[in-house]
């Protein structure tokens, strides 16, 4: 029998863990997990729901090594992991953009399925134990000094949210046996701005975001943007914010059109009549007719026109310049938000050093690194539990393929 250790109870080592167990009895498989359960940061994904994978995904889609990802991710695609899931009792449900999640509407139904499912099999889950250190011995491992196994797979994740045990570990591991690591940044974290209004936290608004580096548009993206006490956050600013913590040397801007599919010149127009429809009303009340107040005041503000002007007393100019402001409402970076807030980390373990096919370590035989450990990361709606599903996958099949005289099907 040969022991395999997964080093890490989330979503990529229950994967790995489950395919090694359900396809062949020639394999202990244990699961190592430093938290008192299993699986905590699956149950924060998807707001408590889980968005499982993302149907509408490709391989191109993901940054760092895609390249090396997309084997995996064509392999064990959205459309086969949720034929994974059906089969161990988890029926899902695809909604808008592509986005998967279970019918229950519950991320715990998925730790749930995936717990039973280990158990069926055999797996051994560990908890309360931190595996620190990996020294290969005799074709095989010893953890922490005492605990021997034959194969290792490394599964514990990234540096974000290190509350749910994702502590940047597993890059510390894989750098003591020689791997290189990809300097790891938050990635779908929020960003810090100089000098933000703090009068606009708790803004809720659909925007056009255009991320400005040295004053050049380089990305840009539609959605609901959230306005915090020290900047921006929302899906469209989480989708942008790995280009910003991976290039901490550049100077970056956000550029926010307020009113979305609107351009400047038809709101001048628009303002301008109804100014002079009503010219007794304040600038305030003017604004509230495109804005949220505290949004249109900081704007007003931020052009040098007074809340409570007249707006019969602004001239064409001030209302275009008002206008302008709506539409190029630009503001500076001073950073992204840590690791402490963000959802995933960019950079990992370099993937050159791996087999794209099995995920088998190319300096160190049986030794194998799945997931976040991986210089691989998706953006916002399910792309990187489909890569922690795959990979993991991937690993646990290459487990079998090699070392295993008998395999069988799932029952």
């Amino acid at each position: 029998m040969k022991r395999v250790a997964v080093i890490g109870g989330g979503a990529s080592g229950f994967a790995a863990a489950i395919t090694i167990a359900e396809k062949s009895k020639d394999f202990t498989v244990t699961i190592y997990e430093k938290l008192q359960k299993p699986l905590k940061k699956l149950l924060a994904t998807g707001n408590g729901r889980c968005n499982l994978t993302n149907a509408e995904l490709s391989p191109t889609d993901y940054f760092g090594d895609c390249d090396f990802a997309a084997a995996s991710l064509t392999r064990f695609s959205p459309q086969e992991n949720i034929v994974f899931f059906r089969e161990m009792g988890l029926l899902c449900k695809t909604e808008a953009m592509g986005r998967v999640y279970p019918v229950s509407g519950q991320a715990s139904s998925v730790r749930e399925i995936l717990c039973a499912e280990a158990q069926k099999h055999g797996v051994q889950v560990i908890t309360d134990c931190e595996i620190t250190a990996i020294q290969p011995q005799n074709g095989g491992f010893l953890l922490n000094g005492k605990i021997a196994c034959d194969i290792v797979l490394i599964c514990a994740g990234g540096s974000a949210a290190p509350k749910h045990g994702t502590d940047g570990g597993a890059y510390k591991l894989l750098g003591a046996l020689g791997h290189k690591i990809i300097p790891p940044a938050p990635a779908l974290t929020a960003l810090e701005c100089a000098d933000f209004p703090k009068s606009l936290k708790g803004v809720r608004r659909v925007c056009d975001v255009t991320l400005l580096q040295d004053r050049k548009p380089i990305y840009e993206i539609t959605g609901e943007v959230q306005f915090t006490e020290y900047g921006l956050s929302g899906i469209p600013i989480m989708q942008l914010s790995r280009l910003v913590s991976t290039a901490p040397s550049e100077k970056f801007a956000v550029k926010l059109n307020c009113l979305s599919g609107l351009q400047s010149p038809e709101i001048t127009a628009f303002l301008q009549d109804a100014a002079a429809k009503n010219p007794k009303k304040s600038a305030e009340t003017l604004a509230r007719g495109v804005l949220p107040q505290a949004l249109g005041n900081a704007l007003l503000w931020r052009c040098g026109i007074r809340k409570n002007e007249p707006c019969g007393s602004l001239s064409k100019s001030r209302l275009a310049r008002f206008s302008e402001e709506i539409t190029a409402f630009t503001v500076e970076v001073t950073g992204v938000r840590g690791f402490d807030f963000a959802q995933v980390t960019a950079g990992g373990a370099d993937c050159r050093e791996f087999d794209r096919e099995t995920m088998q370590s190319k300096r160190i035989k049986n030794l194998y690194a799945c997931g976040e450990a991986l210089n691989v990361d998706g953006g916002c709606g399910g792309y990187n539990l489909q890569w922690a599903w795959s990979s993991g996958r991937a690993a646990g099949e290459a487990v079998v393929k090699e070392f295993s005289s008998d395999t069988h099907t799932r029952n």
